[in-house]
């Protein structure tokens, strides 16, 4: 009986756990704040244009909580994919690294304000010196800068702007956060209120079928 039980409130337990996925869009930039001069001294120089945006999206193992202020959430994500219309950031890529992500939400847990930074090293040996790309979502995308200062292995803590000026930039303003529900794989059909009513309908059944042959025993 304790076994069906458990079984029971597992289903239920199971129905209310999913991934979310949040999509962001932000506007066009007004005008990038700084083009790198040519001809490009080293790294990879591209620049920014009033076409380009800041898009993209990430998975968190499950919906963010309600009325955050400002709070970092990297724990709760388990994937990401931005692009500032020059650099494509994916959580797989390599070699990136999510810096932080910081969030506000509504009371119904919406994405109000974000304040997440992703950098891509533009080689595959991260050091002091190294060029890297970088992402502020909602604030500004940032192009061959200069690392100048490195925290945990691969992070990027510190950067600068070298004499060649082959840095480019372009302020960001606010966008706009949606989030979208993803189906997960579960052995219990929990999007069908039908199914999961009979799956723990069963349960109940063989709990109740338990006891009666336990009660007849005796």
């Amino acid at each position: 009986m304790k076994k069906a039980l458990v079984l029971l409130a597992a289903v239920f337990l199971q129905a209310g756990a999913w991934a979310l996925t949040y999509t962001y869009t932000g506007p066009t930039y007004n005008s990038p704040t700084h083009d790198f001069t040519a001809p490009c001294a080293a790294g990879t120089c591209t620049n920014f244009t009033t076409a380009m945006r800041q898009t993209g999206s990430m998975t968190t193992n499950q919906p963010l909580p309600p009325n955050l202020n400002h709070v970092e959430v990297s724990s709760y994500i388990s994937g990401y994919s931005f692009s500032d219309g020059v650099t494509q950031y994916i959580s797989s890529g390599i070699p990136q690294r999510l810096l932080y992500a910081y969030v506000t939400t509504d009371a119904a847990g919406n994405i109000t304000d974000s304040d997440i930074v992703i950098i891509r090293w533009q080689t595959a040996n991260p050091q002091i010196g190294g060029r890297i790309d970088h992402i502020a979502v909602n604030q500004g995308s940032f192009s061959n800068e200069v690392c100048a200062g490195m925290g945990n292995p691969g992070m990027c803590t510190a950067t600068t702007e070298d004499t060649s000026t082959s840095y480019a930039f372009a302020q960001a303003s606010n966008g706009g956060w949606t989030p979208i529900a993803l189906p997960t794989a579960q052995s219990v059909p929990v999007g069908n209120p039908f199914a999961l009513l009979l799956t723990a309908t069963g349960l109940l059944g063989l709990a109740l079928r338990g006891r009666r042959e336990l009660l007849l025993e005796r």
